[in-house]
C-alpha cells in the first residue's frame, strides 16, 4: 500500500504538517486500519513496516549490516566511521567500518570476542579506537589500531573488575581524557566514572557518580556524566530496585530523578550534581554548553559549563500538544546553529534552530531515520551527520530454510536483526525538511491523530467499538491475557486457512485444540505482531504500549544490567505509566493475576510440578486429600507500588514448576466470588505462561504437554467467562508477550492472538495488520481511557473485528488430547518427538539423552526462586523445543544436522547468552 501523505508544496512552511494534525480535531478520523493488510518487512515502495505500528523511510544513504548498532563515531580525519553492535547474537559480531566518501562497508562485523558491546571513542589523532563491552560477567575495553584506510585490528583487551554490587561492571560510553593519556568510562553497574591509564592500560580510578551512569563528555578539564537512575536515594525516598541499586521512584515504579554529575578531573571528584530530566542518555558539547537528551521526559537540558546550571529546557514535541513518547536519546550540533535531536521512538531527528539559551529554539522540521535511532556522529568537514539505527530495518537478516517431507519453507526469527547507519548531508534545506517532515508524520500515522483522540460526544448510542474514547459501549469488562514466546506458525501453521505455513507447525491442533477452536470460532488473526523481542521488552510493550530507551538498549546489548521479564527494574518503566495506572487514574477498577509479578513464595517447601498438579486435581474435585500448599500461604510479589494493591496474591507468577491448570483453579475461585458479589473489576489482567515450556528437564512435563496445559487453561478461562452472567458485556484479549522461541514464514514477531466476545465477528479470517499497541488502544477505546503516550495515541482500535449485533453463544472448552502429566524422563515421554523420527537409532536416543541432561542442568531457571522468563539460553532452548516437537532427527531451521548441546553452545547466538 502507499502510505498516507499530503501533497508536496515546496513553499509550504514545515508547521503546516502540524496544522493538518491539529485541524483533524474538528472531525472524526476514520477508525480504519491505516496499515491495511501490509505484512511486516520491506514494501513495494521501498519503505519498511515494523511491528510497532510504524513505517521507516530513512533519509540519506543507508548502510545495512547484521546486528543492532548502539554507537557510531567518525574518525578525526573524516574519511571513515565505525559502528559497534550491541550483542553478538543478532547477526553481527562487533564493529563495522564505513568509508564516508563512498558509503560502502570496508570492514564488516569485526569480531571483538565480546558478547555485549556499547561504546566507542577514537584517539585525537585517529590512530586508535577504543570499544567497551563484556564477555560473560567481565567488563572489557578493547584497544584497536586504525590503519591508514580506517580498517581496524585488535591490539589488546583490558579486563575490568567486578562492580561494587557484584557481577558485571557494565562499561558503557567512553571519552578521551583532556590530556589524551586517559580514557574515561561510564561504569554503569558500579555507579562510577572509570579512569583508564592508556600507558599501563589499567583502570586506575573509580569516581563515584549517580545511579546507572551511561554517557560521558569532556569540556576542558571537566567531565559530565549522565545518570539514568538519577541521584542516590536518601532516607524517606520511595525506591524501586534496578540491578541491586535502590532508585528513587514514582508509585508507577518508574524513576523519579535524573542527574548529570560534574566531575573535576584534576581532583578526581564530583564537583556538583545537576538535576535534569528523567533517564538522561547521551550528550554533546558545543561551545560553553552541554546538551543532554532526557529519554523519559521528552526534553533536552542545556547546561552552561561556566555556571554548571541548567539554563534552558527544550520540550520535544514532534507535533503540537503531543503526549510524551518521543524518547530523545542523543543530540548533536550540526551546521550553523542547527541542533539535531535523535527521537528514538519516532524514528526521526528533530532539527532546531538554536540561537542560545535566552531564545526558545524553533523546530525547523523532522528528518526520517530507520528504526530506533540511538546515536549521532557529525562529520563537520564532509557535511554529514551519521545516525546509528539500532533496530534498522527489523528482523530482515538471513532467513532460515527448512525442508520436511519434501516441503521447503523459509523461517524468520525475531533475533535476525538488520541494523543500519544513515549518512545524511547537512545543513538541511527548508524544502528537504518540509518533505521529510511529511514523511515522518506519515510513517508514524500522525495525520489525523487529533481526530482519533477527540473528545467524546454527548447522546451517542452505545457501540461495541465506540468511535471516540469515552463514548458508550455495551462492553463493560475486559480480560487481558498474556502468554509466552510462540510464533503464529508454531501454533496455527496447520489451520488450513489464512497466511499459514504447516511446515513450521510445532504445536498443532492435537496439542492446542482450544487455540484452534478459538481461532475458528472468533477471528483468525494472521497478521498480528508482538512488539518486543524477548520478555524483558515484551512485557513492557503489552502493558505500556511503549518501551523505555533504557530497556530497549538493555535488550539490544544482551541484558547485562537486568532482565525485567515481568517487572524487576525501575528503569524499564515508562514515565507515562502502565495500562493499570491509566485505568485506575480514570476511575476504572482493576485486578491483576500474575502479570508483572516477580516472586511467589510462602512458608512451605515449594515442592515439585507433580505436587502442584496434585493440588490442581484436589481443587478441581478430581482427587481427595490435603493441598501441599494451602491457597493463600504462597503470595505473589511485585516491585511496582501501584500494582501491589490490585494484585491477587494467591495467583502464581512465572514458574514452569506450577501447571497452568492450577492457575485456572485459583482464577476460578476468585471469579466465582465476583459473580456471586456482582463486583467484577472493569479490567482483569492475567499472565498464563506455561507455553514457555521447561525444555526436557526431568520432572517437568514435555514441551508438548506444557503447551497443551496452557491451551487447556485458556480454553477453560474463556469457557468459564462465557457461561457466566458477565459474558454479555465482556471482551477477552489474548496475546503473547514476545515470539522469540520460534520461527515464522512472515516475520519473527508474528504471533497468535485472539479477540473473543459476543460483540466480535465470528468465523472470519482477518488479515489486517495489528500489533499489541492496537490491542492496548482497543482496551482504552472501550473503557474510555485516554492514550498514555504517542504510540497508543497514534494507534487505532481493532474496530474491524467488532459487531453491534452480538452472538451470546458461549464457548465450550476442548479437552486436552495429550496427557498433561507426561513428564520428561518417564517411559514414552518423548513419544511425540520420536514418532516423527524416521528411525529411533542409538545415535538419536543418545542425542535425546544429552538434551535432557542439559535441561536438567538448567531446571532451576524454569522453576523455583530463581525462575525467570528467558533466563536460560534462548538459542539452546529453541533448539531443544524444536527437536522435542519435530523429532530428534529433524535439523533446526537453517541447519543441516541435529546438534548436540555442546555444538549448539558453540553457536554465536548461544555464546551471547552466557
Amino acid at each position: 500500500m502507499k502510505r498516507k501523505k499530503v501533497s508536496k508544496r515546496k513553499t509550504l512552511l514545515v508547521l503546516s504538517a502540524a496544522s493538518l494534525v491539529l485541524g483533524a480535531g474538528s472531525v472524526y478520523a476514520a477508525v480504519g486500519n491505516p496499515f491495511e493488510t501490509d505484512l511486516v518487512g520491506r514494501q513495494s515502495d521501498g519503505s519498511v513496516l515494523t511491528p510497532v505500528n510504524q513505517y521507516v523511510t530513512p533519509a540519506g544513504r543507508q548502510v545495512e549490516f547484521g546486528g543492532n548498532p548502539i554507537s557510531v563515531k567518525v574518525r578525526p580525519d573524516g574519511k571513515t566511521a565505525a559502528a559497534i553492535v550491541g550483542r553478538s547474537d543478532y547477526g553481527g559480531k562487533g564493529i563495522n567500518v564505513v568509508d564516508l566518501r563512498t558509503g560502502n562497508l570496508i570492514q564488516n562485523s569485526l569480531n571483538l570476542s565480546l558478547s555485549h558491546m556499547w561504546g566507542l571513542a577514537y584517539s585525537s589523532d585517529g590512530s586508535r579506537l577504543y570499544a567497551t563491552g563484556s564477555s560473560g560477567t567481565t567488563g572489557k575495553v578493547v584497544v584497536l589500531s586504525v590503519a591508514e584506510d580506517g580498517t581496524l585490528a585488535i591490539l589488546q583487551t583490558i579486563d575490568l573488575p567486578l562492580a561494587t554490587v557484584g557481577g558485571n561492571i557494565n562499561p558503557q560510553d567512553i571519552a578521551m581524557g583532556p590530556d589524551g593519556k586517559t580514557l574515561l568510562v561510564a561504569l554503569n553497574r558500579d555507579n562510577s566514572l572509570g579512569v583508564i591509564d592508556l600507558q599501563s592500560n589499567q583502570l586506575v580510578a573509580r569516581i563515584p557518580v549517580g545511579n546507572s551512569p551511561t554517557s560521558v563528555v569532556v569540556s576542558g578539564n571537566t567531565a559530565y556524566v549522565t545518570n539514568v537512575g538519577g541521584r542516590t536515594a536518601e532516607s524517606g525516598d520511595l525506591t524501586v530496585d534496578s540491578s541491586g541499586v535502590p532508585v528513587v521512584a514514582e508509585q508507577t515504579g518508574s524513576s523519579a530523578s535524573g542527574t548529570v554529575s560534574v566531575v573535576d578531573l584534576s581532583s578526581g571528584s564530583v564537583a556538583k550534581s545537576i538535576d535534569v530530566g528523567l533517564q538522561p542518555a547521551r550528550m554533546t558539547v558545543s561551545g560553553s554548553f552541554v546538551f543532554v537528551a532526557n529519554t523519559n521526559s521528552d526534553t533536552v537540558s542545556v547546561i552552561d559549563t561556566a555556571k554548571n546550571e541548567v539554563v534552558q529546557t527544550i520540550d520535544v514535541e514532534p507535533y503540537p500538544d503531543a503526549p510524551k513518547g518521543s524518547a530523545p536519546n542523543a543530540v548533536a550540533m550540526i551546521g550553523d546553529g542547527q541542533l539535531a535531536v535523535s527521537l528514538g521512538r519516532n524514528n526521526a531527528l528533530a532539527v532546531y534552530d538554536w540561537k542560545g539559551p535566552s531564545e526558545a529554539p524553533r523546530l525547523q522540521g523532522l528528518v526520517p531515520t530507520a528504526w530506533f535511532p540511538v546515536d549521532l556522529a557529525v562529520d563537520s568537514a564532509g557535511g554529514r551527520v551519521l545516525v546509528a539505527n539500532a533496530d534498522g530495518v527489523g528482523s530482515l537478516g538471513p532467513e532460515r530454510t527448512l525442508t520436511i517431507q519434501g516441503i521447503s519453507a523459509e523461517g524468520h526469527s525475531s533475533y535476525a536483526q538488520q541494523g543500519s547507519v544513515s549518512i545524511v548531508p547537512f545543513p538541511f534545506a527548508k524544502n528537504d525538511l518540509v518533505h521529510w517532515t511529511d514523511d515522518v508524520y506519515a510513517n508514524n500515522n500522525w495525520f489525523g491523530v487529533a481526530g482519533r483522540n477527540a473528545k467524546p460526544r454527548n447522546n451517542k448510542k452505545p457501540a461495541a467499538m465506540p468511535e471516540r474514547v469515552g463514548e458508550p459501549s455495551p462492553i463493560k469488562h475486559i480480560f487481558y491475557i498474556i502468554k509466552e514466546n510462540r510464533t503464529y506458525d508454531q501454533i496455527h501453521g496447520d489451520m488450513g486457512k489464512g497466511n499459514s505455513d504447516p511446515t513450521l507447525t510445532q504445536f498443532g491442533e492435537n496439542v492446542t485444540p482450544n487455540f484452534h477452536k478459538l481461532a475458528s470460532t472468533f477471528p483468525l488473526l494472521d497478521n498480528f505482531y508482538v512488539s518486543g523481542i524477548q520478555s524483558a521488552s515484551g512485557h513492557q510493550w503489552v502493558m505500556q504500549a511503549t518501551n523505555t530507551d533504557y530497556e530497549d538498549k538493555e535488550t539490544d546489548t544482551g541484558n547485562v544490567r537486568s532482565y525485567p521479564g515481568g517487572a524487576g527494574d525501575s528503569l524499564a518503566y515508562a514515565s507515562t505509566g502502565h495500562l493499570w495506572d491509566n485505568a485506575l487514574s480514570h476511575g476504572r477498577s482493576v485486578v491483576n493475576f500474575g502479570e508483572d509479578t516477580t516472586a511467589f513464595a510462602g512458608p512451605e517447601n515449594f515442592g515439585t510440578w507433580t505436587d502442584w498438579y496434585n493440588d490442581y486435581l484436589i481443587l478441581s474435585g478430581q482427587k481427595q486429600g490435603d493441598l501441599h500448599v494451602p491457597v493463600g500461604d504462597y503470595e505473589a510479589k511485585t516491585d511496582i507500588p501501584s500494582l501491589d494493591p490490585i494484585t491477587y496474591k494467591p495467583f502464581p507468577t512465572f514458574d514452569s514448576g506450577i501447571p497452568d491448570q492450577y492457575r485456572f483453579e485459583i482464577f476460578k475461585q476468585r471469579f466465582e466470588q465476583y459473580v456471586q458479589n456482582g463486583d467484577l473489576p472493569d479490567l482483569v489482567q492475567m499472565w498464563v505462561m506455561n507455553d514457555h515450556t521447561a525444555g526436557t528437564s526431568t520432572g517437568f512435563p514435555t514441551p508438548q504437554a506444557q503447551v497443551a496445559d496452557n491451551d487447556l487453561a485458556v480454553g477453560k478461562i474463556v469457557d468459564l467467562i462465557s457461561h457466566s452472567p458477565y459474558w454479555k458485556d465482556s471482551l477477552i484479549l489474548v496475546t503473547e508477550d514476545d515470539a522469540q522461541n520460534g520461527v515464522d514464514h512472515v516475520d519473527g514477531h508474528r504471533a497468535p492472538a485472539y479477540v473473543i466476545s459476543p460483540w466480535v465477528k465470528r468465523d472470519v479470517v482477518d488479515s489486517h495488520y495489528w500489533t499489541v499497541i492496537n490491542m492496548v488502544r482497543t482496551i482504552e477505546q472501550v473503557l474510555g481511557l485516554p492514550a498514555m503516550n504517542q504510540n497508543d495515541a497514534a494507534a487505532v482500535p481493532m474496530s474491524e473485528l467488532f459487531t453491534d449485533t452480538p452472538d451470546f453463544t458461549p464457548y465450550d472448552f476442548e479437552p486436552n488430547r495429550i496427557p498433561l502429566d507426561t513428564l520428561n524422563g518417564q517411559p514414552g515421554a518423548n513419544a511425540a518427538a520420536l514418532a516423527n523420527t524416521a528411525e529411533a537409532t542409538p545415535e538419536v536416543q543418545e542425542l535425546e539423552k544429552l538434551w535432557t541432561e542439559w535441561s536438567n542442568q538448567n531446571k532451576d531457571k524454569f522453576s523455583g526462586s530463581n525462575a525467570s522468563p528467558d533466563e536460560t539460553n534462548a538459542n539452546m532452548l529453541n533448539h531443544l523445543t524444536w527437536y522435542a516437537t519435530k523429532g530428534f532427527d529433524q535439523p533446526y531451521p537453517g541447519e543441516d544436522k541435529v546438534l548436540t548441546p555442546a555444538e549448539a553452545a558453540e553457536q554465536p547466538a548461544s555464546k551471547a547468552e552466557q
